[in-house]
């Protein structure tokens, strides 16, 4: 007992917690805030580089503690131990996008249509110039978005255009869709969105078009991130969930899911 009294404290014991503390309450608030609008996401990019940074020293902190811990017998493994678990905790959502980045093509606009998409016409008009211009799909691109996301085309519905629009409206309500603009033509008309990611609301400009066709109405899609160079598959995704969540829909007006009261 008298050997435990006179053990030294790992110095990186306590910064590692500390440092790891601060990382994941800085980004919880910070997450917050973004996501209901306190703070713009160019401001909310550099706190996220800051508190990666955090995350990373803590982390490198709490390997060296442990380190000493285990070989010259020191205090402070519980310190150590939880600045490695607060830390591996913030750092997890970065590794997850890291992850999405490397197993997406480096795109930010998808379209059901890579030929002719649904034009942004509220969107183009929003976006300063901190945020990523709106241009057409070049080729390349869209070969990209075909080899990757082979799934995302146009969608056919046995509906007429004003109970689709009913049922589309009625799925980005569902889904947090912010409306944005309604643009009309001859066959149809296209519906603007913003939608936001799920975690730290990163908002992209969605534009669903619908075009008569006889019986049926013509369903395309478009998602385009405002910022950052790479949408690690996240309007890909936000496509494909809200067609599927379309086709449900349509299912139940139709009476092919009859859903239980």
């Amino acid at each position: 007992m008298a050997r435990d009294d006179y053990r030294q404290y790992a110095p990186q014991a306590r910064p590692a917690r500390g440092l790891a503390f601060f990382a994941l309450v800085l980004f919880a608030l910070a997450a917050l805030a973004h996501r209901f609008g306190s703070v713009p996401t160019p401001e909310f990019l550099w706190v996220l580089g800051i508190v990666v940074a955090l995350a990373l020293i803590a982390l490198v902190f709490a390997i060296f503690a442990l380190r000493r811990i285990w070989i010259e017998d020191d205090a402070g493994t519980g310190a150590a131990v939880v600045g490695l678990l607060l830390a591996s905790i913030v750092l997890a959502p970065f590794a997850v996008g890291l992850q999405g980045f490397f197993a997406n093509p480096r795109l930010t606009d998808i379209s059901t249509d890579r030929i002719m998409p649904p034009a942004f016409a509220a969107a183009n008009e929003g976006r300063d110039g901190r945020m990523n211009p709106i241009m057409a799909i070049s080729p390349a691109d869209a070969e990209a978005m075909a080899a990757a996301y082979p799934e995302l085309v146009a969608r056919s519905y046995a509906l007429p255009l004003a109970d689709l629009t009913q049922a589309v409206l009625r799925v980005a309500t569902e889904r947090g869709f912010v409306p944005l603009g309604r643009t009309s033509a001859a066959d149809g008309e296209t519906l603007e969105f913003i939608g936001y990611s799920y975690v730290l609301g990163f908002p992209s400009d969605v534009a669903i078009r619908l075009r008569a066709e006889g019986a049926t109405t013509l369903v395309d899609m478009r998602s385009a991130s405002r910022f950052g160079g790479h949408d690690q598959g996240e309007n890909a995704k936000r496509i494909g969930n809200f067609l599927d969540a379309l086709d449900y829909e349509v299912d139940v007006m139709t009476g092919v899911i009859v859903e239980e009261e």
